[in-house]
């Protein structure tokens, strides 16, 4: 089988509940693929005509199971048979390079495929289960990825504060979040913002999801002892001036990037949490000092992505009634001749009512005040507090001015926003 041969599907024939039997066999089944491959290769393909960043492979008892994550939710594709589990599984091992013969531990690869005339990567997990092996992919659809902080659907002044702390020589920015909330993509940007060639950029990952022009990446391997610390020891020799850490994971990793950010380095990473003031108590969790915290962080930004409503099918109706309530809401007041909507549904959004995803970041500046609070070991509460009254905003209060613009639903706000 040729990987570089293009697969292509009429944008009608793209749904989630897109596979009509008997257009399936029609369509799918011609001289020299197999059902399998030609299974494999549509969903592929209705995955990234759907903008799906994950599509799961899951055995079933009497089916193979297939879900794809759109706008964040997973919906049910299709399935099939369970007497073509094993050779689902197979051929996709086949095109990862991973072995076909391993059936008990995990296994990750990754394969390119051309999709409308334009190379898409998928990053391969497999694991395996009582019912066998489940197979995830995720879809690394370069062309969807414009690594530009102005194109980012954050707001303005929070670029602006992102960017001001990135011209800074030294210190660490911490990015957090949940997972697929575009973490990866803001750090990515944050590169290609300050990319130039007098400044020598280096990044450890796992694994490296896009390649940077001008940006030397190093991927981790566990199994090699390439962990993050060690890459990073090694990293520190390079003379870099700017370092990316794919995540912060043990207090190794972590007082490394500390102590990097104190000696003259740029630090940029991820860690576990979902709040701005989250990122650094998690940094005192795992062991490191406030006063370090203090010193050698210059900010934390937490993100998360809100569903959009689907611009052709949205509804008009009535302000909820306990809105404010619902809120806590002391500072703003919906006025009653503002338009609210509601998710509707329709062939552009594939009957789910919303279509897209709008970025939401809150941006905690470690300033003068919060150094304070570190130095004497204050709480996240009181941190939070402090932080809001010398101008942060946070996720759930960027999240409800897309419900006044008329983008969001109260429901998708408190699903999104704590």
């Amino acid at each position: 089988m040729d990987n570089n041969e293009d697969y292509k599907i009429d944008k009608e024939d793209v749904s989630l509940g897109m596979l009509n039997k008997e257009e399936e066999k029609k369509e799918m089944f011609s001289e020299g693929d197999s059902f399998t491959e030609k299974f494999v290769k549509r969903l592929i393909i209705v995955a990234v005509e759907s903008g799906a960043s994950d599509i799961f492979f899951e055995p079933q008892e009497e089916d193979m199971r297939v879900r794809l994550r759109v706008d964040g939710l997973l919906c049910e594709a299709e399935s099939c048979s369970v007497k073509y589990s094993s050779s689902i599984v197979s051929y996709i091992k086949v095109i990862s390079s991973l072995d076909i013969a391993e059936h008990r531990f995990p296994q990750d690869g990754r394969f390119r495929m051309q999709i409308n005339s334009k190379p898409v990567d998928f990053r391969v997990s497999v694991i395996a289960t009582n019912l066998g092996e489940k197979v995830v992919l995720r879809v690394l659809d370069k062309g969807n990825i414009k690594l530009d902080l102005d194109t980012l659907s954050f707001d303005t002044q929070s670029i602006e504060v992102l960017k001001a702390n990135l011209r800074k020589p030294y210190g660490m920015i911490i990015v957090c979040g949940p997972t697929g909330s575009g973490k990866t993509t803001t750090l990515y940007s944050a590169l290609n913002y300050i990319d130039s060639v007098d400044i020598n950029i280096v990044t450890v990952e796992d694994p490296v999801e896009y390649q940077i022009s001008g940006v030397n990446q190093v991927a981790a391997n566990e199994q090699i002892g390439l962990t993050f610390a060690s890459a990073l020891r090694s990293i520190l020799r390079q003379d870099p001036d700017v370092i990316m850490i794919g995540e912060i994971r043990d207090i190794d990793t972590a007082d490394i990037a500390v102590k990097a950010s104190l000696t003259g380095h740029l630090v940029l990473s991820t860690i576990h949490a979902t709040t701005a003031t989250g990122a650094i108590v998690r940094f005192i969790n795992m062991g490191i000092e406030p006063f370090l915290m203090a010193s050698s962080c210059l900010a934390t930004a937490a993100q998360a992505l809100l569903r959009k409503l689907c611009p052709d099918c949205k509804v008009e109706t009535d302000i909820p009634d306990n809105i404010e309530e619902i809120f806590n809401l002391s500072n703003i007041s919906f006025q009653q001749d503002l338009k609210y909507y509601k998710a509707g549904g329709c062939r552009f959004c594939n009957n789910i009512g919303y279509k897209g995803r709008i970025g939401l970041i809150e941006i905690l500046v470690v300033d003068s005040d919060i150094k304070e609070l570190l130095n004497r070991g204050a709480a996240d509460m009181e941190i939070k507090s402090v932080a809001i009254a010398n101008g942060m905003k946070t996720l759930r209060d960027k999240a409800l001015l897309q419900i006044l613009k008329g983008d969001t639903t109260m429901e998708e706000v408190l699903r999104v926003t704590i």
